[in-house]
């Protein structure tokens, strides 16, 4: 069971997961999503593959990475918001579709409202990083390293915290 767990937790696209556990016992499957649902949470942020508020942060770690509804419905946002993949419209509508089934209209349109906040986050951040010179001053300098992190910071404070 734990290499399932480690296995899903190294998986990005959250929504795939349900095809690596296709033939096991539900009580099985549930155990594993129960462990690499924290590895998965703590391993995104660590990555800065999650859009979410600095305090939403803080407040995952101080719950062990064990995402409360809507700090999920945040996580969901943000990897939607995150996606500039050629099919990320299409990957959309499939977590659409998946969350409408298993969480109903209204969780979904609390997911699809803050989207906006995390493409405004997104962009900001990525204008920050955009260019090879800034790319090397953030990259071989102390000062830059420290002024991306307070720009990414100040980015994801523009998203919801509640």
């Amino acid at each position: 069971m734990k290499e399932l767990s480690r296995k899903l937790s190294d998986i990005d696209e959250l929504e795939t997961w349900k095809q690596y556990v296709q033939g096991l016992p539900h009580l099985e499957v549930a155990q594993a999503y129960q462990e690499a649902i924290p590895l998965w949470v703590h391993r995104m942020i660590s990555e800065n593959k999650l859009y979410l508020h600095p305090d939403v942060i803080r407040q995952l770690k101080e719950q062990h990475w064990l995402p409360n509804d809507l700090q999920k419905r945040m996580i969901w946002a943000s990897l939607i918001g995150s996606d500039e993949s050629p099919t990320s419209k299409t990957r959309m509508y499939k977590i659409k579709e998946s969350l409408l089934s298993r969480y109903g209209r209204d969780w979904w349109e609390d997911v699809f409202s803050r989207l906006k906040h995390v493409y405004a986050a997104r962009e900001r951040i990525k204008k920050f990083h955009s260019g090879p010179a800034i790319q090397t001053f953030i990259s071989n300098t102390f000062i830059g390293a420290d002024a991306a992190s307070a720009e990414r910071r100040k980015a994801l404070e523009m998203i919801p915290k509640k």
